[in-house]
């Protein structure tokens, strides 16, 4: 078959260096900008790039390349995985979810949806997108697939369509450079009517009328906005008013995706990236008086050295082997002897078990979850065995071992369902359980609810009255003007009132309790009791460490509320806020050697009243999320 496309190797390894250049030289002028929300009016100063700095953005992209390197051709989303979790150590945003996830044997694509509320659509995965087209040139179908095996990791939905997007694009500009056109056709990977689709749609149109490109960055912000700086919509329209207002210049299109402000490290990076690709680095290099900028580098990997043309040397070995692979788009020529390769063996064929959690990976306290065991399997041979499922202590389930038979091609899926009986005293939040058919072995994660106990509502009137008679009205409690006393009887009538600055524990009545199996980090007053209007709430929680431990604590809050810990008050507010999931932060909290009790005073006040709990390892910067928590259930 004849290939749609041809490149010399030396054209094609002056575009990945660009690529690399680009990314490098671009994110490090947006990096010290990174958060700031403001629209500036920076000029280009040499000075910016005196000194590279460690950023994300290329880091990750590095290490999927030492994945290529050890895995190979036929890498998977379990391999990216494996090495995201063992050898990148900061958990920054979504990053700190995938770990925990990951950690509980929940892993992708779940692992990037479950309870990974604030940043399912960040920038986290949009950002590695280079290394796929730099892999798969000019075929960005393939570079699409490699980035939604990516993305998945610690996304859902937009951001990876974001990432598989910036992949083809990317992917074709080895071989086109009308960067409009790029743009356009790119949009194919955008699934029509998604909310990424329709913002890339306004934004182009936006683009091509008579307007500034501040207007444009106004417009973006008014129908995407969000006030998370490294949220996927204004930075990806960002991207796209650069692209578009730079008109090509590399150093232009730069500084105004830098003048957007937001997450400048990312916006100008990605645009700095496919300039980088379309031009190459000999360009870059002669046209502004660029130099091989080296990087640095927080993945624990080693390379042969920190140069980016051996970077790109070393992603254009990969490149070549995928191409002699899976890539018959291109055709590459003139290629230096013993220039090496990736490993491309197939995998071994074999059964592959997998779970379907059918919904979300959680169990709770006296609840049964049912989920399905997929058997594929992938060998010429009939494979007859049993299947096994390994349950942890004192859970139950209706499966019982028995024989499948798997004919080769074929695969199955088995249903079963397990149950936390009411006689478990303590639910840990990490619980594995083993399925096994021969020699196939799958070990994966089913999270168990926080158990919380629930005290109330408690609310008040919003005028407390005298008593009355049997026969007498209290209407004449209500005094004002017609209007005051109006809106005095109507809202004792239709509303409720919650106090956040009284304690209501004196009417905590200890046997009057429910129960409630709180699935994820982040739960609203809704979820704990059924009663609807302003109220205060009290949830309680103990939970047990082997020994005496210092943790850091996180909250997150839209209402007012109080947490104690062991009757210690932790943390208070009595102000509404956005829920960012970090509102609060709050070091070194001791915890005792066996149990713990929390306590959370929840503070409904309007129509949403939204909280979460999250423990911490200690560290200054993005410490790790700890995984093994559980809840003590004892009944009075």
């Amino acid at each position: 078959m004849m290939a749609n496309y041809q490149l010399t190797y030396e054209n094609y390894l002056d575009k990945v260096y660009g690529a690399w250049l680009g990314k490098s030289i671009a994110g490090t002028i947006g990096a010290p900008f990174e958060g700031r929300k403001e629209l500036f009016d920076y000029e280009y100063d040499p000075r910016a790039i005196a000194e590279m700095l460690p950023n994300d953005d290329l880091d990750l992209q590095v290490l999927w390349l030492h994945v290529l390197e050890q895995k190979g051709v036929y890498f998977t989303s379990m391999d990216l995985a494996e090495a995201f979790y063992e050898r990148y150590p900061f958990v920054p945003g979504e990053y700190a979810w995938f770990k925990k996830n990951y950690n509980r044997g929940i892993y992708p694509p779940v692992s990037g949806a479950f309870n990974n509320r604030y940043y399912i659509n960040g920038m986290g995965c949009p950002i590695r997108s280079e290394i796929w087209a730099c892999v798969a040139p000019g075929n960005p179908e393939l570079a699409a697939e490699f980035a939604g095996r990516d993305g998945m990791l610690d996304h859902e939905g937009d951001s990876i369509y974001a990432e598989q997007y910036l992949a083809a694009v990317e992917a074709m500009a080895f071989v086109e450079d009308d960067l409009m056109k790029l743009l356009r056709d790119g949009m194919v990977y955008l699934p029509v009517g998604s909310r990424i689709r329709r913002l890339v749609e306004d934004t182009m149109a936006w683009c091509s009328q008579d307007l500034t490109w501040q207007q444009v960055r106004s417009r973006i912000i008014r129908d995407y906005g969000h006030p998370d700086c490294t949220n996927l919509y204004q930075n990806i329209g960002f991207t796209f008013v650069c692209l578009f207002y730079g008109k090509g210049d590399f150093l232009e299109t730069t500084m105004i995706a830098l003048n957007c402000g937001f997450d400048t490290d990312c916006s100008c990076a990605t645009a700095g990236a496919l300039l980088g690709i379309i031009y190459g680095a000999r360009y870059l290099i002669e046209k502004h008086a660029f130099y091989d900028t080296s990087y640095k580098l927080d993945v624990k990997v080693t390379r042969r050295s920190n140069q980016l043309a051996d970077l790109a040397e070393d992603t254009c070995v990969a490149g070549l082997t995928i191409l002699g692979e899976l890539n018959d788009r291109i055709e590459v020529s003139d290629i230096p002897v013993g220039l090496g390769s990736i490993p491309a063996n197939q995998p071994q064929p074999s059964i592959v078990i997998s779970v379907d959690y059918q919904g979300i990976p959680v169990v709770g306290w006296r609840e049964s979850k049912t989920i399905a065991i997929g058997l594929s399997n992938e060998t010429e041979f009939v494979a007859v065995d049993q299947l096994k499922v390994d349950l942890p202590d004192g859970w139950l389930s209706d499966w019982t071992s028995q024989h499948i038979v798997l004919q080769p091609g074929e695969t199955k899926s088995v249903s079963l369902t397990v149950s936390v009986p009411e006689q478990i005293t303590y639910l840990s939040e990490k619980n594995l359980l083993t399925a096994a058919f021969g020699e196939s072995i799958f070990v994966f994660g089913l999270n168990g609810a926080q158990v919380w106990k629930v005290y109330g509502p408690f609310w008040e009137n919003h005028i407390d009255l005298p008593r009355t008679e049997l026969g007498e009205w209290y209407y004449g409690a209500f005094q004002g003007t017609r209007d005051e006393v109006a809106d005095l009887t109507r809202q004792f009538h239709l509303n409720t009132k919650a106090d956040a600055t009284k304690d209501y524990r004196s009417l905590v009545d200890p046997q009057d309790y429910r129960i409630v199996n709180v699935t994820e980090d982040l739960f609203s007053v809704s979820d704990l009791i059924g009663f609807q209007g302003p109220c205060v709430v009290y949830a309680e929680r103990e939970i047990e460490l082997p020994e005496e431990r210092e943790v850091n604590i996180i909250f997150g809050h839209t209402e007012a509320y109080r947490l104690w810990i062991n009757d210690q008050l932790i943390s208070e507010a009595d102000h509404h806020d956005w829920w960012t999931a970090e509102n609060r932060h709050h070091s070194e909290v001791k915890l005792r050697q066996g149990r713990n009790k929390i306590r959370l005073q929840a503070i409904r006040r309007g129509r949403h009243a939204d909280y979460s709990l999250i423990f911490t390892e200690l560290g200054q910067s993005f410490p790790h999320h700890i995984t093994d928590l559980g809840s003590w259930i004892e009944l009075k």
